[in-house]
């Protein structure tokens, strides 16, 4: 039996924990490279696949079993594949179609900057989409589906709030986007929040009450709960996200502290941000 304390407490902080923990070590890593060159960051890259290759093995090892060890080893698995895949997509080594010229994004028709913008996002989002694919696959007819699903959350609350910062929301925090993606700030819109927000949030709401409720029906300090309870635990997380968007909360406060000091940087990243008018732009202050 893996957990000492309350396997309820232990589900939820652990999960704060590792959402603020690998969030920031991911963000330290890709803004560090910053001040390196496109072959610096390939190299970090392929020195770190093994952690993603040890992780599909904990995940494919850990479909048969339904043991605390064994959600747990599924959960932190599914993390870990999916914090690589991130790195991919910060650093810029797995990032997009680069656009054949240069255009003025501002005279763009909404068609043409949405497909702009998936450009600029789309070799990774296939990457993503090919990983939970995989999943999907190893995962049938398995006892274990806690590392799909735990993936299957983290990749609803992406594609949602990528869609928001495209639709348009009043608080827009581009403070940890690194050089190799800076131009994907031209493709966020800057609005008072929208039908797609409020339906989205309602969405991603259900999911985490959805969880809580099956968390709770589950026999109490079973194995059954502790996963319930780490799934619900990460969608509540990313119904808070989503609230940063629409809230005038610095949650980069959170990251702040533990990241480089990059302002000597030649490749400094635009912070957008509204208070009562629509847009404002400041330089961002790390």
């Amino acid at each position: 039996m893996l957990p000492i304390i309350s396997p309820s407490i232990f589900s939820i902080f652990f999960v704060l924990f590792l959402w603020w923990f690998l969030t920031g070590a991911i963000l330290y890593t890709a803004k560090r490279l910053d001040l390196g060159d496109s072959k610096t960051r390939f190299t970090v890259v392929i020195v770190t696949l093994p952690l993603f290759i040890c992780a599909w093995y904990f995940y494919f090892h850990c479909l048969d079993g339904m043991s605390y060890s064994d959600i747990f080893c599924a959960f932190i698995a599914s993390l870990f594949i999916w914090g690589w895949v991130e790195l991919t997509f910060l650093t810029g080594v797995v990032a997009g179609i680069p656009l054949l010229e240069k255009r003025e994004i501002a005279r763009d028709s909404e068609r043409e900057r949405f497909i702009n913008g998936f450009r600029s996002i789309a070799l990774n989002e296939c990457f993503l989409i090919s990983c939970l694919f995989l999943m999907a696959v190893l995962s049938v007819d398995k006892e274990n589906n806690f590392g799909l699903t735990t993936f299957l959350i983290l990749y609803v609350a992406r594609v949602s709030a990528k869609l928001n910062l495209f639709f348009g929301v009043p608080y827009i925090n581009l403070h940890f986007l690194t050089a190799p993606l800076k131009h994907i700030a031209t493709f966020c819109r800057i609005a008072p929040v929208g039908f797609f927000f409020f339906t989205s949030t309602i969405m991603l709401c259900l999911m985490f009450l959805f969880l809580v409720v099956f968390a709770f029906a589950a026999e109490s300090m079973s194995e059954l709960q502790f996963g319930y309870l780490l799934l619900s635990t990460l969608s509540g997380l990313a119904v808070l996200e989503h609230l940063f968007m629409a809230l005038p909360v610095r949650d980069a406060k959170l990251w702040n502290w533990m990241l480089p000091n990059l302002r000597k940087s030649s490749e400094a990243v635009t912070l957008v941000k509204t208070k009562s008018t629509f847009p404002k732009e400041s330089k961002n202050e790390l």
